[in-house]
């Protein structure tokens, strides 16, 4: 009869646990409260340092007024010919054909290492 307090106190203390959260959890205990809730008048959830800019009109004599936050784009009445470009330049193809050609810095310094140890070996007793 010992027994049965110790292992009641174990069962106590392993419900504790995190393996005993996890699968009262998955039985459904208790409620969630991870709420996220953003309240103000410029609220973005970032990692690192955000930047805000507020946008205000004061005293404009212009005929229309437009205000964008997002995309910058380019308007223009007429359009004759647009070019766009999307090929990759020369130079990264180049160094892209390089570094899969060229040597590791392992295999060069094995090669350095070797043409300078050539003329020394059989000189020493063992090598």
């Amino acid at each position: 009869m010992r027994l049965l307090p110790l292992l009641l106190i174990c069962a106590a203390l392993a419900s504790c646990a995190k393996v005993a959260g996890i699968v009262g959890g998955a039985l459904g205990g208790g409620p969630n409260v991870a709420a996220n809730v953003q309240a103000g008048r410029t609220n973005a959830q970032t990692v690192g340092q955000a930047t805000f800019s507020d946008q205000r009109i004061e005293g404009t004599q212009a005929r229309s007024i437009e205000q964008s936050a997002g995309e910058t784009r380019v308007r223009s009445e007429s359009v004759e010919t647009v070019i766009v470009q999307e090929d990759v330049p020369a130079w990264v193809w180049l160094l892209a054909l390089l570094g899969w050609v060229l040597p590791t810095p392992q295999q060069m310094g094995a090669a350095l290492f070797g043409m300078i140890a050539r003329p020394f070996r059989g000189s020493f007793p063992g090598g």
